[in-house]
C-alpha cells in the first residue's frame, strides 16, 4: 500500500525554505487565452481576385460615369441619372467579366494547362456569359438571357481572335530561331545590313555611270578628230 502524505505549510517549515520554491498549481497550470486579446491580422493576404477585378471595375465605372455625363449632356437628359446608371453598369459589367474569367482560368489550370488555347475560350466565354447576364439583370429579368448569349458570343470572338494573334506569334518566333540557328542555310538580314547592301549598289552603279561617261566623251573627241 501506497503512503499518502499531506503537504506541510509553510509555517511549519520555518524560515529556512523559501516559499517561492515550492511550486504550486496555479504555476505549472497553462494559461488561458482571455477574452480582451486582439486577432492577428499579420498573416491575413489580399484576395487575388476580388482585389484586381474591383480595381479595374472602379476604373472602367469612373470612364463610365463620364462617358454617361456627356451623353446626358448630348441628349439634354438628367446628367446625374445617365452618369450613375452607366458608371454602375460598366462596373458591374467589368468586374464580373474579369473575376469570373480569372476564377474560370484558375479552376481549369488544376485540371490542363494554364496557357492553352481551349481554357482561354472556355474561360472568357464563361466570363462573358456571366457579365452579360449580371449586367442583364440590372436592366431587367427579361435581359439575363439575351445579355449571357450576347456577351458570351462577343467573349468567344474576343478570345479566338487572341489566340490566332497567339499562335502567329509562336509561329514567327519559332520561324526566327530556325533561321538564326547555327547550321541554318538562310540568314535574316537587318536593317542595317540591307542599307549597306544598297550602299554597294548604289556605288556600283554610280562607278558603271562614270565609265560610260568617259567612254562617251572618248567617242566625241574621235569624231571630231575625223
Amino acid at each position: 500500500m501506497k503512503r499518502v502524505v499531506a503537504p506541510v505549510p509553510n509555517e511549519v517549515l520555518g524560515d529556512n525554505v523559501n516559499s517561492a520554491q515550492i511550486p504550486t498549481l496555479s504555476d505549472n497550470a497553462p494559461k488561458e487565452q482571455t477574452g480582451d486579446q486582439a486577432p492577428s491580422f499579420s498573416n491575413t493576404r489580399p484576395n487575388p481576385i476580388l482585389g484586381p477585378a474591383l480595381q479595374l471595375g472602379a476604373g472602367v465605372g469612373t470612364l463610365g460615369l463620364l462617358t454617361g455625363a456627356a451623353a446626358g449632356i448630348i441628349r439634354s437628359a438628367p446628367v446625374g441619372l445617365y452618369a450613375a446608371t452607366t458608371g454602375i453598369q460598366w462596373f458591374v459589367l467589368s468586374s464580373s467579366f474579369w473575376g469570373s474569367r480569372q476564377f474560370a482560368l484558375n479552376s481549369l489550370a488544376e485540371y490542363t494547362d494554364a496557357s492553352s488555347s481551349r481554357n482561354n475560350l472556355i474561360a472568357t466565354s464563361t466570363a462573358g456569359a456571366f457579365s452579360g447576364a449580371t449586367a442583364g439583370l440590372l436592366r431587367g429579368p427579361r435581359n439575363v438571357i439575351p445579355g449571357a448569349i450576347v456577351f458570351s458570343l462577343l467573349g468567344l470572338g474576343g478570345a479566338t481572335l487572341q489566340n490566332k494573334l497567339k499562335s502567329r506569334e509562336q509561329s514567327e518566333s519559332w520561324f526566327r530561331k530556325v533561321i538564326d540557328g547555327k547550321w541554318s542555310p538562310i540568314t535574316r538580314i537587318t536593317n542595317e545590313d540591307w542599307e549597306r547592301i544598297l550602299e554597294e549598289k548604289l556605288l556600283r552603279v554610280e562607278t558603271e555611270i562614270a565609265v560610260l561617261d568617259d567612254s562617251i566623251e572618248e567617242l566625241r573627241k574621235n569624231k571630231k578628230q575625223a
